[in-house]
């Protein structure tokens, strides 16, 4: 019997294909096709490809789960407020099974997209497509697929560094049927290894010539592959990735860093485009940001983490917050960041990866190696772009590896990776009163605290009875 896709029409985007939840598949598609009908065309392919760009750039997925990083990380205030209820399950750490903004769809969005590629996966060996062209495409699905198990591990379970045994995800590579058995979850270890041996496959195939950074290219699949070597403490081959993925490029300068990364620069490796069709328009993670426009407006920077970290000559420092007629930073419970500036009209290009993320890759992977040098190369490479009076650092050992530590609070704040980093270093989030944190908020949360974690939602407990005495340690069953 042939395998059957849904295929969904969409008024605005064209063609999208819809896959299932983990646990069970949608009984009524719209239009079916086989096989063989939706990818014995090139055309129709790549149709399907950017069904899973749209589901990956959904709001409820990649623009969702970006500014969440933050919020739990420290270095960012949701003020009290006016905030519209968003992020404020995530700030205040009171997830559930059945209440989140951001963890039940993600685990529905990241699923959905493996759900899209496996099929695709299983198909291509026997499309009839110009080589470039179908390694390319191999090299797009299994990023794709490399990512969101990535972002389900990272936010579902234990880092890596916390031990392999410990239960992952669900571990997803086949094309299921409403026949299939449910899956139970994998273990942390088993899941990294899925996700390696994904990536590796894809560098290994995806052409150079493969450029578009709206898009997976080269660069992109070595960034992601930087990101999860250096999760698994694997520090040579997460400076070889990080390497390979800025090797070239330019960091931009004082101008586009701050113009408020309102369109792409000569760093970007990868970003979500989108169109006036398909933006996210007050759900993306500069409408939370930028106070100048229209949108939530309801992020804000720890004063006593700017305060205590930057000079004044720091490009990234005071002279991107927004000042009030004083001349002095705006207030509004904590500092007001212009670092994403929204676009008039909404349309907003998403940052996922840049080039100044793998320079700070490679410092710490090498100073965890005793590269000092090459840290030292490196870390000063982002420093001396961000502030004219930067010194090349002199420290070695820990102290080293501390100072990458805070310039990578310094430099990627606002993108969504401080909260991955307190998971994978088993460090506190931390938060003061003074900072412009709630009251109620402040103190700390540390690393053993079973909310670290989110909890498995109840749509897939109720759906899946493998998992179901799989929960989170915390939340019940």
């Amino acid at each position: 019997m042939k395998t059957y896709l849904i295929l969904a029409i969409i008024a605005l985007s064209g063609i999208c294909f819809v896959s299932c939840d983990v646990a069970y598949l949608s009984p009524d598609p719209s239009v079916s096709l086989t096989i063989d009908q939706a990818f014995g065309d090139p055309e129709i392919f790549q149709t399907y490809i950017n069904g899973i760009y749209d589901e990956h750039g959904d709001s409820a997925y990649l623009t969702r789960l970006l500014p969440s990083q933050d919020v739990r990380g420290g270095d960012v205030v949701l003020i009290p407020t006016n905030n519209f209820s968003r992020y404020i399950i995530e700030y205040q750490f009171i997830e559930s099974p059945v209440n989140s903004y951001v963890s039940g769809n993600l685990w529905f969005q990241a699923y959905d997209v493996i759900g899209l590629v496996n099929p695709a996966l299983a198909a291509l060996p026997e499309a009839d497509f110009e080589a470039d062209l179908k390694a390319g495409i191999e090299g797009e699905l299994l990023t794709f697929r490399a990512n969101a198990l990535h972002d389900l591990v990272r936010n579902f379970a234990q880092p890596y560094s916390a031990g392999r045994d410990n239960l992952g995800i669900v571990l997803n590579t086949a094309v299921l049927t409403a026949d299939d058995d449910p899956l139970g979850r994998s273990t942390v270890g088993e899941v990294y290894d899925q996700i390696v041996a994904d990536l590796t496959r894809a560098v290994a195939v995806m052409p150079a010539g493969y450029n578009d950074a709206s898009k997976i290219t080269l660069r992109a699949a070595h960034g992601v592959l930087a990101r999860v070597y250096l999760d698994m403490g694997e520090y040579a081959l997460a400076a070889q990735n990080a390497e390979l993925a800025h090797a070239g490029m330019t960091l931009m300068g004082t101008e586009d860093y701050q113009a408020g990364f309102a369109a792409p620069t000569s760093e970007w490796i990868w970003y979500n485009g989108k169109t006036a069709d398909d933006s996210n328009g007050f759900l993306s993670t500069h409408s939370f940001w930028d106070t100048r426009r229209l949108g939530y407006s309801s992020l804000r920077m720890d004063m006593t983490f700017m305060d205590n970290n930057f000079t004044s000559t720091d490009i990234r420092g005071y002279s991107l917050l927004r000042a009030a007629a004083s001349g002095d930073p705006l207030v509004s419970t904590a500092y007001v960041s212009n670092k994403l500036a929204h676009n008039a009209g909404f349309v907003q290009d998403e940052l996922i990866m840049r080039a100044s993320e793998m320079y700070l890759i490679s410092a710490e992977s090498n100073a965890r190696l005793g590269n000092n040098t090459a840290a030292q190369t490196a870390l000063f490479a982002i420093q001396s772009r961000a502030d004219v009076n930067a010194v090349m650092s002199t420290n070695t050992g820990q102290a080293l590896i501390d100072e990458v530590i805070l310039e990578r609070r310094k430099e990627l704040y606002a993108e969504g990776h401080r909260y991955y980093d307190l998971q994978r270093l088993q460090l506190p989030v931390v938060r003061t009163t003074e900072g412009g944190h709630w009251s109620s908020q402040a103190g700390t949360i540390p690393f053993n605290d079973f909310r670290r974690i989110s909890p498995i939602p109840q749509f897939e407990l109720d759906a899946n009875p493998i998992i179901r005495p799989q929960q989170n340690p915390g939340y019940g069953s």
